[in-house]
């Protein structure tokens, strides 16, 4: 393959299977099983509109095809299918820095910083677990949870894991495999409180192929997008090591997400349960592709293959949104970007009536004139709020002079928020 793009992505399988079980459970009317389900079919949506190209890298393979994959997960085979996912394919030289990475990360493994970062990271899990307390399900108990939903749906389903690791126990025979073996050894109390009797190893080997799959990413020249999982734990390897940084990319998608939340902490209580439906429909937030009554009509492979087929639609609709972060490389790109999308926001907050519209003189001048004229004849209703309403409806539907990633986000925004008050 060609050197990565400044917003090309990498994921890994294990965030495609926790997002299909978020949308089979929606098919079936029922609650997922995963955990980390819905957070990761929000990740996946986003990259696919977000991102220049999304690939997923196999766990042993450097150049693998589509069928190397197995049959499942089937959102896996239909991304695919429709040419929005693609196996990430390393060439020689990729290869090379690729190998020589890894053997970078196994060597930080084997010393004192990976066994230390895997104590770190399950004391951590306690720790959010007693500061949650009474709150939300704790994060050991989902990381547990996380453990079942593998086991029963993943670990010894026909088509699936075996298919990418064909060992016993569901760990690769390489560096990274070997380690977790050993490391879930020396961790075996700790890893108690995380994961269930017997899956230590799967659990390690889990989180340190991590570790593989960001070397791969960083071989291409692109970002590696992690199930959450993982990213707990490569965020405390990289803080014990030597630190973690964000890109520049994912602060453009913060922006953009970030309009939902100038509008929630302008609505105030009166409409935060409204702005919560808003972000369930907005499919740039993660939202639905799909109406309720369409649920549970369908197989899950059917179900999966309309869906897919939505976001394909919805990213050719987002293509100028797209094109624009791609072409953010400068500062000075960045700072435009963050002004237009402030100017969505302001026009947005405008139009939904969650901020007053200033007048300029000779408006207030009109409409106090109308005002006037209305209570000097007893009988007759004020015109003053029509004329406002009907002034800052024309002005805010046009969206004058707008780039039209403006006019995309602002459409966007706008339907979600009539959805959400259906």
């Amino acid at each position: 393959m060609t050197e990565g793009h400044g917003t090309d992505v990498l994921i890994d399988v294990t965030s495609l299977i926790s997002a299909e079980d978020y949308l089979v459970s929606q098919n079936r009317h029922a609650r997922p099983g995963d955990p980390f389900a819905r957070q990761c079919f929000v990740e996946i949506i986003q990259s696919l509109i977000f991102m220049s190209h999304v690939y997923v890298s196999h766990p042993l393979l450097f150049t693998p095809a589509a069928g190397d994959f197995g049959e499942r997960p089937l959102l896996l085979r239909s991304l695919m299918a429709a040419g929005l996912l693609a196996p990430l394919q390393l060439d020689d030289d990729q290869r090379t820095r690729a190998q020589l990475l890894e053997r970078r990360e196994i060597a930080e493994l084997k010393g004192a910083n990976g066994i230390k970062s895997m104590a770190r990271f399950v004391d951590q899990a306690l720790a959010i677990d007693r500061s949650a307390a009474g709150r939300q399900d704790g994060l050991s108990e989902r990381l547990r949870a996380w453990g079942t939903f593998q086991h029963r749906e993943v670990k010894i389903a026909t088509g699936h894991h075996r298919e990418r690791i064909p060992t016993r126990d569901g760990v690769e025979d390489d560096e990274f495999g070997r380690w977790s073996r050993a490391a879930a050894l020396l961790l075996a109390g700790a890893l108690d409180t995380i994961a269930e009797p017997g899956d230590g190893p799967y659990m390690m080997a889990t989180l340190a192929r991590g570790m593989k799959y960001r070397a791969r990413a960083e071989a291409c020249r692109m970002a590696y997008q992690s199930h959450p999982l993982r990213r707990d734990f490569s965020l405390t390897f990289d803080l014990t090591r030597r630190g973690a940084t964000d890109t520049a990319v994912l602060d453009l998608i913060r922006a953009v997400r970030g309009i939902h939340e100038s509008l929630a902490d302008a609505a105030g209580t009166d409409e935060s349960h409204r702005l919560r439906l808003l972000q369930l429909e907005l499919p740039l937030l993660g939202g639905r592709l799909w109406s309720a009554q369409e649920t549970g009509t369908l197989s899950d492979t059917e179900w999966i293959d309309l869906v897919v087929s939505r976001i394909q639609d919805y990213r050719e609709r987002a293509a100028e949104l797209r094109q624009v972060i791609v072409a953010c490389v400068t500062d000075e790109d960045q700072i435009r970007f963050a002004r237009d999308i402030e100017g969505v926001t302001r026009h947005l907050l405008e139009r939904l009536g969650l901020r007053r519209v200033e007048l300029s003189p000779l408006e207030q001048e009109l409409v106090s004139s109308v005002a006037s004229v209305a209570q000097a004849a007893p009988g007759v209703p004020k015109v003053s709020g029509l004329w406002v309403s009907a002034r800052t409806i024309g002005k805010q539907r046009s969206f004058a002079g707008a780039q039209p990633y403006q006019r995309f986000l602002y459409r966007e925004f706008l339907d979600a928020w009539k959805r959400a008050g259906r």
